[in-house]
């Protein structure tokens, strides 16, 4: 609402009244229908007020709990001196030697100083700054690479 007022010719939004005083209430706690959780039946059958569902919910003490469980093993691994991503990292799964190129996926050569994406494809150096210098992306999946290019080790 706009205040138009001739007297004091402010326009603008109002000031919220000081005798007011909103809240809000989160309800962390799901109501959920604990016999139908435990037995997979209600008595009440379609008129029961609680959710029926059998899957298990996290509260945040038990979130919080293994956040605290991760970070103390990770900072183990960096006591023994591994990296602290290392086997934590699920989006790039290690590749043994049979799964590695054996070729340029653009000039289908041989490997000349190769690298890598972040996506793990392989080029030839010369071949992935070409490619890059046309298109950002990555000439085997076409993710953007964001000329990242790491030197790989096959």
């Amino acid at each position: 609402q706009l205040a138009k007022s001739k007297h004091t010719g402010t326009m603008g939004p109002l000031r919220a009244p000081s005798n007011l005083r909103a809240t809000s209430r989160f309800d962390y706690q799901p109501d959920i229908c604990k016999d139908y959780k435990e037995t997979g039946f209600c008595g009440y059958g379609d008129n029961c007020k609680f959710m029926h569902d059998r899957s298990n919910y996290k509260a945040g003490w038990q979130i919080e709990k293994e956040w605290e469980e991760e970070q103390r093993k990770k900072k183990a691994r960096l006591a023994r001196g591994n990296r602290g991503d290392e086997g934590s990292n699920q989006d790039y799964p290690s590749q043994t030697e049979s799964d590695k190129p054996f070729a340029c996926f653009i000039c289908r050569n041989p490997f000349t100083k190769p690298v890598v994406t972040k996506c793990k494809h392989y080029f030839c150096q010369k071949c992935a700054l070409e490619h890059y210098s046309t298109s950002p992306k990555c000439a085997a999946c076409g993710k953007p690479t964001g000329g990242i290019f790491n030197k790989a080790i096959i």
